[in-house]
This record gives structure tokens, sequence and C-alpha cells, in this order.
């Protein structure tokens, strides 16, 4: 048999320090059921050892209800245990929104949309609270903001007319994100693609352009699939913000997400 490294691409990585040591905290979002995400966990954890030869903390996190798997990952034959490799499920569905914005964990905001007991008002007091903390980093705030409506347009843990409520108040805020320099310099390359592949093309195939240039550009290994979706895409509405979002996009596997979940 032949050992072929598989190319793996963790979501999110950090240099930290635990308990007086150093550690690489390893988290991992997955949106929907994998019964081998737990082998790929192990992959990833083995890897990022090897690199930097420093004990790995590695947390699977599910925003959304689904199938999940359990941890401890333990592989073992007739003579017993071969591997037994411990890491975190942390199903956000299960965590109670109100407790996060108590203790003003920030860093949390941006995902307390899948939480139980998420209301508009909650909701306008978070993001109060957070275009306060990034006033003069318009960037982060906008891609705060952006996290907040994706994850809010996808979860089932808010009621409907909740639901709308809280994308009126948040909708109190667009023009943070309209005026964000990431947004405003992404809609500026947009409209000079447009103009100088000439009027004649229209405005929807600009967008269409714009879509996959974006992406050719953050995300290389996702051109074909948003082409794709380009070629499918007829409402210059919706592939614009689709657009916006992929300009938020923190990593390749949201981008995919978002590329499969806006098709038109």
């Amino acid at each position: 048999m032949e050992m072929i490294r598989p190319a793996v691409r963790a979501d999110k990585v950090f240099l930290i320090k635990y308990k007086g040591d150093l550690h690489i905290l390893h988290l991992e979002f997955e949106t929907g059921a994998d019964n081998k995400m737990d082998a790929r966990m192990l992959a990833y954890n083995s890897i990022l050892f090897h690199q930097y030869s420093v004990p790995v903390i590695s947390i699977l996190i599910y925003p959304f209800k689904t199938t999940m798997v359990t941890a401890p990952l333990i592989i073992k034959n007739k003579d017993g245990v071969l591997t037994h490799f411990n890491f975190q499920v942390l199903p956000l569905f299960t965590l109670k929104a109100e407790q996060y914005v108590r203790a003003h964990a920030t860093c949390i905001y941006p995902l307390l949309p899948t939480m139980q007991g998420v209301n508009h008002q909650l909701i306008q007091q978070v993001m109060e609270e957070l275009a306060e903390l990034y006033r003069e980093d318009e960037v982060t705030l906008a891609k705060q903001y952006a996290w907040m409506k994706l994850l809010l347009e996808r979860t089932t843990m808010v009621p409907l007319d909740e639901k709308l409520k809280i994308m009126e108040a948040l909708n109190m805020f667009d023009k943070l994100w309209n005026e964000s320099p990431m947004v405003q310099k992404m809609k500026e390359e947009s409209e000079a693609r447009g103009e100088a592949r000439g009027k004649a093309e229209g405005e929807l195939a600009g967008l269409q352009r714009t879509l996959v240039n974006i992406v050719k550009i953050r995300f290389p290994s996702l051109v074909d699939l948003a082409q794709r979706k380009a070629a499918q895409m007829n409402n210059t509405g919706a592939i614009d913000l689709l657009i916006e979002q992929i300009v938020a996009a923190n990593d390749e596997s949201i981008a995919r997400w978002l590329l499969s979940l806006n098709a038109a």
C-alpha cells in the first residue's frame, strides 16, 4: 500500500497558552452529518502536532441540529485499543444565548443565532455593543454583522415571527455593512469590471463574472463551483448579496457552504 497524505485545511487554528503551556487550538465547524468527521478530526490533530510539536486541543462545533459524531474516537482490534483520540464536541444549538450576552463574550456574538433563547431585543443589545466595540474597525464589524445574518437565515432555533423581528433589528445596521471600506472596494471593482466588459453584456453578466473572479482570488479551489452557481443565478440582487457574503467569508468551508446555499 502507498500512503498519500491527504490535503486538509482546518477551519480555525490558534496558538494559545493553556494552563501556562503553549497549545494549538483547532476549531472545526460542521454544518451537516458526516460519519467520518471523527477520523477527520484525528487527521487534523495529527498533522498539527507533527508540524508544531505542541499539544493540540480539538473542538468540533455543530451550529445546527444534525447527526453528530461522538467523542472519543476509539480504534481497536482483537488485541485491544490501538488509538484513543479525545476531542470535544460542541453543539451550539444546546447552549443558552443569554449567558454569553450577560458575560459580554463578544467573540461568541456572531454565533448567537444558532443558540436557544434568541430574540430581537437580545440581538439589538448585541449589535449596539458590537458597534461600540468596533467603532474604529468597520471591517471587523461588517464581518460580525454578516455572520449573524447568515446564521440567522439557516437556523431553526428561532421561530419565524421572531426571526423577522430580528432581521428588522439587524437591518437597522445595514448602513454599517454598506459603508464598510471592504464592501465599498468590492462594489467599485464590480462596477469597474462591468463597465470594462461593455454595457451590452448587462449587469447580470457583470455580476456573474465578479462573483467568479472574487472566488478565484480568495478561494481558487472553489472556482468551478462558483462558475456553476453563477450560471444558474439570474437575479442581480441575489448575486450581489452572495458577492458580499463571499467577501466576508473567513475560510473556504464557509465559502463553499455559501455557494451551495445561495444556488438559484
